[in-house]
């Protein structure tokens, strides 16, 4: 008998707080490869990858992070296997927070005026997707890559309505409990290890023109002594 199937289902934004944010080395990922290798004892049928994109003012001092994102999902964009969701938005808007110092607010209250960011839609779309899928029996595992605990009622939804077996990757080394209520069949640490074996190649061949790997996400280079006539 052949490997069990399974589907995948990303988090971008959750995938990238969880795990890739400090390791930019690692952002250029080949999520395919990657859930080839970490699902190793299953045949993964398809990757859904659900993200928003990012706009400048989110992030003022660095400002060509939407022209990175834009060259990672073409890139992805040329892999079988793999749907990029990325009709998601992140909502900036105005507001008031009140200060937090040394793990505790600091009598008197004080508030200041900030810019709040809010991703809508991904979890719901991740969600929905899931749900279509058991319901149309296209895989016999369905893998979700989130810690997101707002996940876990379409997770024991797809188990109870449709019984179907579900496992979750988490992107931190930490467990979300309301994952194992709804009763995930299995659940795992994607540790970094993964993602730093499973890279794109630094140039793409995507249809218009090449895409290239942005250069703040190069692998670091041993450093080695020219010596010293160098």
């Amino acid at each position: 008998m052949g490997k069990p199937t399974a589907i995948v289902y990303v988090d971008g934004f959750n995938l990238y707080k969880g795990q890739l944010e400090k390791r930019p080395e690692n952002k250029w990922l080949d999520l395919v490869a990657l859930f080839d290798d970490v699902l190793h004892d299953f045949d993964v049928q398809h990757v859904h990858y659900f993200t928003a994109r990012i706009k400048g003012k989110m992030n003022p001092e660095d400002p060509q992070a939407p022209y990175r994102q834009d060259a990672y999902i073409r890139a992805l964009k040329t892999l079988d296997r793999l749907t990029v969701h990325d009709d998601s938005l992140f909502a900036v808007h105005n507001g008031h927070a009140r200060e937090y110092v040394d793990g505790k607010e600091q009598p008197p209250l004080t508030y200041h005026h900030v810019y709040k960011v809010q991703e809508k839609g991904s979890d719901v779309k991740l969600a929905t997707q899931l749900l279509m899928d058991s319901l149309d029996e296209l895989a016999q595992t369905y893998v979700v890559i989130s810690s997101d605990s707002d996940l876990a009622h379409p997770i024991k939804v797809a188990k109870e309505r449709f019984g179907v077996r579900v496992g979750a990757l988490y992107p931190r080394d930490a467990r979300t409990k309301l994952y194992d209520q709804a009763g995930v069949d299995f659940s795992l640490y994607l540790h970094p290890s993964y993602a730093e074996r499973n890279q794109l190649p630094d140039v793409v061949q995507a249809t218009r023109k090449p895409v290239h790997r942005p250069t703040s996400w190069q692998k670091a280079r041993p450093h080695t002594s020219a010596g010293p006539w160098a």
